[in-house]
């Protein structure tokens, strides 16, 4: 990442964002270390951030750093990566008026668990130290003179030509159909805006706010340099250590410390966040930045993904069975039925890659009311609300569980009281011309459920399939349990409608 770029400038937008502006002033910031959770993707490259980590921090005394004639060089070196940053600042106001000000920006009362507290600063030797933190803005108790503390993660994204070159690397070294089908189609399988989307995404949620406000991680700043090539956000400090944080990184133990009461209050989040963008389809596929799946363009793709099936089936047999690979062949074969299906629904804007590597709870330690918070956006289109759906069940729920038909109701019920409150009151969190739709009604149970056995299908059959390559290089210890939970469900829920044979209620896209 070019350092150099984060200027004091950069750093004050942050603390006017996170507490309102003229409230406090940054004073200096330095880097820290920090043991950042990556993507699959970029664990397959994830030596390259080790360069990073053994360099010289930045801050504001010493902001550059020049490259050690020992470091390899890499394609994503000195480009993407997480970096933690200390801000020291100085309030302006007093405490009173400062806390005022706090309520209204990022940083309200229940929402500032990442803000070391003036009271702990002078003892703290890094990020992890504080055990307990306040539940309220922590300012200093005499004005102008004592300084705060904010640590964010800035997190520096890779061109979306790396990412897409990286995938297409991976489909040739494994040659063949998939080589030859992959290459043609390579700009289509998502990646592609993958370094502005988390940016884009970050400005529409400062403009629609509500739900997806709500339940995203706190943005402070985006830095978007063409010239350079650096695409980044000022994120806020997600640390469960602070005790305000539970469910992180939890894939491996997901069905142990999930409870129905965790799901229930994620499910909810979400169906909050999906009703704020239900039925708004024509703006959201105009919305240039996002790469949303089509029935036109899955018929451009589904030779490729029969290839990843395929290959799967060979490279891994004991995890990609033989009943798994032939359903997942015959939704490729009829995916222009099935999206025929989609494509009637209403769709929404759905986070993309809604399982537990890139979710978490927030915990109030006062009240112990837990909420959702999501995270890495890159995967992020227009799509019918049950495909998180069943993407988080399938990482949550232990295989053969009963209990999918139950979690898929309740999301739509969630989802319909969220939606009729939109539409009771359509400006309070949805302004114009996000405003919602009055003529979407909503299906039956057995409807709803119907679409949700599309969506596992669509799950199972394209990215499990890119999860299996990927597993190729680089094992994916968790890649088996969650196969085997979507097979067995596969099982249990049986075939989905194929053509358009749900009774749709006159006048509805459901």
């Amino acid at each position: 990442m070019n350092r150099s770029l984060l200027t004091k400038d950069f750093f004050q937008t942050i603390l006017n964002r996170a507490y309102g502006p003229n409230v406090t002033k940054a004073q200096v910031w330095s880097e820290e270390e920090i043991d950042a959770s990556a993507s699959i993707l970029s664990n397959i490259s994830a030596d390259d951030d080790d360069f990073e980590q053994a360099a010289p921090a930045s801050s504001s005394t010493n902001p550059l750093r020049k490259p050690s004639k020992d470091e390899v060089p890499c394609p994503m070196n000195d480009m993407t990566g997480h970096f933690l940053y200390k801000i020291e600042y100085k309030t302006l106001l007093d405490p009173a008026q400062s806390m005022s000000h706090a309520r209204d920006h990022l940083l309200r009362p229940h929402l500032s668990k990442n803000l070391l507290s003036t009271a702990n600063s002078s003892t703290l030797s890094g990020p992890q130290a504080p055990t307990t933190m306040d539940s309220t803005v922590a300012v200093s108790t005499a004005p102008s003179t004592s300084d705060g503390q904010l640590y964010v993660v800035i997190k520096s994204k890779p061109i979306d030509t790396a990412l897409i070159e990286l995938t297409n690397i991976m489909a040739q070294l494994q040659g063949g159909d998939l080589a030859d089908e992959y290459d043609p189609v390579k700009d289509l399988t998502g990646f592609r805006n993958s370094h502005i989307r988390e940016l884009e995404l970050a400005e529409l949620s400062w403009k629609v706010r509500g739900a997806m406000e709500h339940i995203s991680t706190k943005v402070y700043n985006v830095l978007r340099n063409d010239a350079n090539q650096l695409y980044a956000l000022c994120l806020e400090f997600l640390d469960p250590g602070m005790g305000n944080i539970t469910h992180m990184n939890s894939t491996n133990i997901a069905p142990q410390i999930w409870t129905t009461d965790h799901i229930h209050q994620t499910l909810k989040d979400l169906a909050s966040f999906h009703a704020q963008f239900l039925g708004q389809e024509r703006a959201l596929l105009g919305m240039g930045f996002l790469e949303n799946p089509t029935r036109a363009l899955l018929n451009v793709l589904h030779p490729v993904y029969e290839q990843m099936v395929k290959t799967n089936r060979h490279n891994l047999p004991d995890v990609f069975s033989p009943f798994l690979t032939q359903v997942s062949l015959d939704y490729l074969k009829h995916s222009d039925e099935y999206w025929a299906v989609l494509e009637s629904n209403p769709r929404t804007l759905i986070h993309g890659d809604f399982n537990t590597r890139n979710i978490c709870l927030r915990l109030d330690p006062e009240t112990g009311a837990q909420s959702l918070c999501a995270y890495d956006w890159e995967l992020a289109c227009c799509h019918v609300p049950q495909r998180d759906v069943v993407e988080f069940l399938s990482f949550v729920l232990p295989p053969g569980s009963t209990e999918w038909s139950h979690y898929i109701e309740y999301h739509r019920l969630a989802l319909k009281a969220s939606y009729e409150a939109l539409l009771r009151a359509p400006d309070a969190q949805t302004p114009s011309p996000l405003a919602p739709r009055c003529d979407i009604h909503f299906p039956s149970p057995q409807e709803y459920k119907e679409v949700a056995k599309i969506a596992l299908m669509d799950f199972a059959s394209m990215r499990i399939a890119m999860y299996g390559i990927s597993s190729s290089f680089k094992e994916i210890d968790w890649l088996p349990r969650i196969v085997h939970s979507v097979e067995e469900q596969i099982r249990r829920l049986g075939p989905p409608v194929r053509a358009r044979k749900l009774r749709l209620q006159q006048g509805s896209k459901l």
